[in-house]
């Protein structure tokens, strides 16, 4: 499915099927939760386990790469209370939607930067929720959550910067992206009926890779520069990038303005923002 359909639908979703599960849910018993889930998150200066650049061996390195990601998800959930206990529930799940993301590299002492934002790309992946509490309605909680994020892109578009005015113009090389997050949380709270919070911990384990195919004209082009063009256009060049610092303070809250409907709003305090606003419905 095309990611524009699909986010349409998700619009549709959110107008239709969640506002009648809401009224769903005031008549009895719910153990699927649907939800729409807008996010807005980011890493600073990655580091990057993986390099493989096929003309480094006939051109000069330079250290002092900076290297950051943002991202902005909507996607919908459905998730299903499988152990409905007094003490305990056990909620797996799903989400799929879509995702945008920006990649930067910067070199300040080359004057050189570089940038790509990826088309729109299809998120998915599974989730489990684990709550422990007091008995089924205000009272202290614990709750430990896994999410796990699936998505896959080529280039959007693509912008260079350099002091020198010599650089790899963006129409000679094309930039796939792809990314996986396994995200975990762990985190205490109290619920007082229509508003509950909570505060722990986010682990998230983030990984993406980039590959680029380079297509150069090397017309006019001699010596290590000819072999640099050529290795280039003769294997793809793959860099793989993680976050420095995975553990991250956890704050969320949620309001119930009625029955079997919340609000929430999540925030990791990383070294760049992440904030989630949910709207789900219990039916």
């Amino acid at each position: 499915m095309d990611t524009r359909r699909l986010a349409c639908l998700i619009a549709v979703l959110c107008l239709t099927v969640l506002p009648a599960a809401t009224a769903a849910a005031q008549v009895g018993d719910s153990r699927f939760t649907a939800s729409v889930t807008a996010r807005s998150l980011g890493f600073a200066d990655l580091r990057e386990p993986i390099s493989f650049t096929p003309s480094a061996p006939f051109t000069a390195q330079h250290p002092g790469w900076t290297r950051d990601w943002s991202e902005r998800r909507l996607y919908a959930s459905l998730a299903y209370r499988l152990v409905d206990a007094d003490a305990v529930a056990l909620s797996p799940g799903i989400h799929a939607g879509v995702a945008v993301g920006r990649f930067e590299a910067r070199n300040r002492g080359l004057g050189y930067y570089e940038a790509w934002d990826t088309r729109p790309a299809f998120l998915w992946g599974p989730s489990c929720e684990l709550l422990l509490r007091r008995g089924r309605s205000e009272g202290l909680f614990a709750r430990l959550r896994y999410e796990l994020f699936l998505a896959a892109a080529p280039e959007g578009a693509e912008e260079v910067r350099a002091a020198t005015g010599t650089a790899t113009p963006p129409s000679a090389r094309d930039a796939f992206f792809s990314w996986t997050s396994h995200e975990a949380t762990a985190s205490v709270g109290y619920d007082l009926g229509k508003v509950a919070f909570d505060a722990g911990l986010a682990l998230t384990a983030f990984r993406l890779d980039k590959r680029l195919d380079h297509h150069i004209d090397p017309a006019g082009a001699t010596g290590n520069a000819l072999a640099a063009i050529l290795a280039l256009n003769a294997q793809t060049s793959r860099y793989g990038y993680e976050p420095r610092n995975l553990v991250s303070p956890y704050l969320s809250v949620t309001f119930r303005p009625v029955a079997g409907c919340s609000l929430g709003a999540d925030l990791r305090l990383g070294a760049l923002p992440d904030i989630a606003l949910r709207f789900a419905v219990s039916f």
